[in-house]
């Protein structure tokens, strides 16, 4: 599926259209035969031919939660970017450039990941409570807020819960508003549930015009 999308993107634009093609990589699951570096690798490579501009490195899983700040073991909790050591492996042997996310909130972290060989940083929950981070980066300073934490037992429900936090943050500042890094988990998780569950449905209703409109395209 992932490498007919890109080459479906690919064939519907002119050649001499710019198109950066991001795909976002799941490096390691931390579930036993699950995804691992090596599988990484093996995406990375059939990804090559289909001139991909960037693989997007992340990881973890909603019951191995590092993607959302949750690092799954002492390794990991130890440092910021949670994936930096899968990164390094796939650098050494990656035909595309690299983008790793996960963790990643201070500027010292961000230059041992670009030291790395790592092309790009992809960073989500330090902007989204601290939107002027790239200002206090010029002048010196770091983040100086963090979202509350999610200390639920349930793994796949904090994790849900963790990722609302920051979609609740960004929705915050698009409205013109300011972030409020204190706001309950409950009160995040909820609303996005809500808007999901909305948009599933204008989406099950919309998939049998759209899949009607192919076939007549597709007839003529």
């Amino acid at each position: 599926m992932l490498l007919d999308v890109v080459a479906a993107t690919r064939a519907v634009v002119s050649p001499s259209f710019a198109v950066a093609v991001a795909v976002k990589l799941n490096s390691a699951d931390f579930q036993r035969g699950g995804f691992g570096v090596d599988d990484a690798r093996r995406v990375i490579a059939m990804l090559e031919p289909l001139d991909v501009d960037l693989v997007e490195l992340s990881g973890g899983s909603y019951e191995s939660p590092a993607m959302t700040g949750r690092p799954a073991d002492t390794r990991t909790r130890s440092r910021e970017a949670y994936f930096l050591d899968l990164a390094r492996d796939l650098v050494t042997t990656s035909p595309l450039p690299l983008m790793l996310t996960g963790g990643i909130t201070r500027r010292d972290t961000a230059d041992r990941v670009l030291d790395s060989g790592v092309a790009l940083i992809g960073m989500g929950t330090a902007p989204a409570v601290t939107p002027d981070l790239p200002e206090r980066r010029r002048n010196g300073r770091e983040a100086d807020r963090q979202l509350r934490p999610v200390a639920w037992t349930d793994k796949a429900l904090a994790s849900a819960a963790s990722m609302a936090q920051v979609r609740h943050q960004m929705r915050r500042i698009a409205r013109g508003g300011a972030p409020r890094p204190g706001t309950h988990p409950a009160r995040a998780l909820l609303p996005e549930q809500r808007l999901q569950r909305w948009a599933l449905r204008h989406y099950r209703a919309w998939l049998p015009t759209a899949e009607t409109s192919r076939r007549l395209d597709h007839d003529e």
